[in-house]
């Protein structure tokens, strides 16, 4: 059941379009929901669980918050937010900018599931992402709101939709990852430590030590960078070489946990709790023998 409070405080009259698409769009295409251009002032919040719906959403100016998942991203210009309104969301507008000016779709349909796993894949788990500069984010939204505000349910708006949902989503991925050309050697050299020191016993501090930082500015400026903590970053490389190890051989489990470095009782609650399934089915599922 979905749950939802929420505070409209705008600078603007908020453009809101609403769409009732047809069993045909839900069955077979990406279809709209909603979708709007907001100028909120500081006030405005929006909390939520629950929802079938997705929700992309790109920063024109001014400072929002997003608090998901155990993380808190802060969203600014030339960012996209994509997240599964599922799982408990709230964001914001930053209060010390207060204004949080900002283009937005809900959409949902059968086939984007995959379109999310892979945007979160191309952001090291990270449902916020920076764009590059020749993206066409904004202007993809823009067309989708004059969609939404002459739509009818016939099959010429609906494609149409399907397309522009489509080319937004695509422009996400395509034109979305972290540039890390520009971060501090420091981060550049404790993510290579990560990705080659996986197996070993690594932590925050430990990370601190060997570069010579402040682990809250190792913290800060490396999520920064990637999108994610060290800890988390550190994971998706455990779990990835474990998901080609359970394809790739016949290592048992318990010594697959240990040569990524992790315990196997926590290793196989980790892995359900990443992939929602055991180790043990995900590679009876790709081996071609479920069980």
């Amino acid at each position: 059941m979905s749950k939802m409070k929420y505070k409209l405080d705008m600078f603007k009259k908020p453009i809101w379009k609403f769409v009732n698409p047809s069993d045909f769009a839900k069955n077979n295409l990406l279809y709209i929901q909603e979708s709007g251009k907001f100028c909120s002032a500081k006030n405005y919040f929006t909390k939520r669980v629950g929802l079938d719906s997705y929700l992309i959403n790109a920063t024109i100016s001014g400072k929002g918050i997003l608090e998901y998942c155990g993380e808190k991203y802060i969203i600014m210009p030339k960012t996209v937010m994509f997240i599964d309104c599922k799982e408990h969301q709230n964001y914001y507008t930053d209060a010390k900018t207060g204004k949080w000016e900002m283009l937005w779709v809900h959409l949902c349909g059968n086939n984007i599931k995959p379109y999310y796993e892979r945007f979160l894949e191309k952001n090291n788990g990270s449902n916020v992402a920076v764009l590059s500069d020749n993206n066409n984010v904004c202007e993809i939204i823009d067309n989708i709101i004059a969609v939404s505000a002459n739509y009818t349910k016939d099959h010429d708006s609906e494609i149409i939709a399907d397309q522009l949902l489509h080319s937004l989503i695509s422009e996400c991925i395509i034109k979305s990852g972290s540039d890390i050309s520009s971060a501090p050697d420091f981060i550049k050299q404790s993510a290579y430590y990560l990705r080659h020191h996986y197996s070993e016993e690594i932590d925050l501090d430990f990370l601190a030590r060997e570069f010579n930082i402040s682990k809250f500015h190792l913290q800060r400026t490396f999520k920064q960078a990637f999108g994610v903590s060290p800890a988390k970053y550190l994971i998706n490389i455990r779990i990835n070489h474990a998901k080609r190890l359970l394809r790739g051989t016949t290592l048992s489990v318990n010594e697959i946990s240990e040569q990524i470095g992790m315990e196997p009782n926590y290793f196989i609650q980790l892995f359900k709790s990443l992939e929602n399934e055991t180790p043990g089915h995900y590679r009876n599922k790709w081996s071609g023998n479920p069980k």
